[in-house]
């Protein structure tokens, strides 16, 4: 039984590595800068969720021969949160710099769409601004998995989540431009 597993384990992967394209040639470095909104995630003191602002600059470094990428990612984020008192509402931002260095695996590296998946973990430098209600500023951790899509090599549409420190938490959506990492010409 064990031979018989094997043999098919093994026949299978053969089948793949045969029919599995050999992965096209792009240019080495990208850069990417991105604007888009952000929502809150989890609850903070009762406020209310309400859309942010988000922004952020990326270089990334694609490894040759490979659908892989890694990179550097500085970027802002904000969870808004309304609180509303018997007489006035209060807007919290709750502000997140974020320095990540970033990898990717691109599904189509090259072609008009590639959708890719990846991961950034870095140092988030936080603090509240607006309507002070809950105050707090410091630094922490930041994991911010990621998930999207690159059209004609120049605009990219991005779903990240920053998991970081409660109340400064977020999910972003953001639209990017890039330069570079297309196919390389022969």
């Amino acid at each position: 039984m064990r031979k018989s597993i094997l043999l098919v384990i093994s026949s299978v992967l053969c089948c793949i590595s045969a029919i599995a394209e050999v992965p096209v040639e792009v240019q080495r470095v990208e850069g990417e800068l991105r604007v888009g909104l952000t929502a809150p995630l989890g609850g903070f003191h009762g406020g209310n969720a309400t859309v942010g602002p988000a922004f952020g600059v990326e270089i990334r470094y694609n490894i040759p021969e490979s659908s892989w990428d890694m990179g550097f990612q500085i970027n802002a984020t904000t969870a808004v949160r309304k609180f509303h008192s018997s007489n006035y509402t209060y807007e919290q931002s709750n502000r997140s710099v974020n320095y990540l260095l970033t990898g990717g695996y691109n599904f189509g590296p090259g072609k008009k769409v590639n959708p890719f998946v990846g991961a950034g973990f870095g140092l988030n430098f936080y603090d509240a601004i607006d309507d002070v209600v809950y105050d707090g500023s410091g630094k922490c951790f930041t994991f911010a998995p990621r998930v999207g899509v690159e059209l004609f090599h120049h605009l990219r549409f991005t779903l990240t989540s920053h998991i970081t420190r409660t109340g400064y938490s977020n999910i972003e959506f953001t639209i990017g431009g890039v330069i570079g990492g297309r196919q390389k010409k022969r």
